[in-house]
């Protein structure tokens, strides 16, 4: 009645109930921690200073995997500082089934994580993806199959990258069932400048006809969080230059 791989919902729920089970087999939920790194990080409610910003990444990581139904969800911030850094991450790599990161795997003189993680035996998968935002992002295996992503810093490339590939990475290794992205038109003309993959900002809304249809609402730049407010997911466009209204992409929901 049910196919493996079927995330128990209500409907499932019921149907469990009513063949008479009082127990069927799951998948294990991961463990999973969000890391925020660097020193210019300040915690909500502390003072801050005007080269300061506001620890907010770790915040909407955790928020998003809950909103997804991951429930065993830590959250952990760590200074640059080498020592430091190896001591937690080896910790969590004991502790944890999956290490989200934010921040520290560019190119800057204090993007340290990349080199740690290989020295606590996890390998490298792949750094830098064509895309924006989130080109510089990062992931590796551990020496017991940890699933390690580096999320860039810059907060729309971090939720954005979340949505994209850790969300549905985790689901895959609970074993659920893939499903494809909706399609849905964009209902206004979008330019950039070069040709890469983007992943624009959109708010869904029915058009004239009753259709369901995605206004992009580009951010100024990947720090631009305020420019999320209203938006319910991103479409991923393939890499071109111009995209016409009616332009049909896949539509990630937050």
């Amino acid at each position: 009645m049910l196919r493996a791989g079927t995330r128990l919902g209500a409907p499932e729920i019921a149907i469990v109930a009513s063949a008479g089970l009082a127990s069927v087999r799951v998948s294990r939920q991961p463990n999973l921690v969000a890391i925020s790194t660097g020193d210019e990080l300040v915690e909500p409610g502390q003072p801050i200073a005007e080269h300061q910003v506001r620890r907010s990444n770790a915040y909407a990581i955790v928020a998003a995997l809950r909103d997804h139904g991951f429930e065993s969800v830590r959250n952990d911030h760590i200074a640059d500082d080498e020592a430091m850094l190896r001591d937690r991450l080896s910790l969590h790599l004991a502790e944890r089934d999956a290490l989200i990161l934010s921040g520290g795997i560019s190119k800057g003189k204090f993007d340290l994580v990349p080199k740690i993680l290989k020295s606590l035996g996890v390998r490298e998968i792949f750094h830098y993806v064509a895309q924006q935002p989130g080109r510089p992002m990062w992931f590796g295996v551990g020496p017991r199959g940890q699933a390690v992503f580096g999320l860039p810093g810059n907060p729309v490339a971090t939720l954005v990258c979340l949505m994209r590939y850790v969300v549905p990475a985790l689901a895959s290794a609970m074993g659920a069932a893939r499903t494809a992205p909706v399609r849905i038109p964009i209902a206004s003309p979008v330019k950039f400048g070069r040709a890469t993959t983007r992943f624009v900002p959109v708010s869904v809304r029915d058009d004239e006809l009753g259709r369901l249809t995605a206004i992009p609402r580009p951010p100024n730049g990947p720090g631009d969080f305020l420019g999320l407010t209203g938006t319910d997911g991103f479409a991923e466009l393939p890499p071109r230059e111009e995209y016409p209204e009616g332009f049909v992409a896949a539509l990630y929901r937050w």
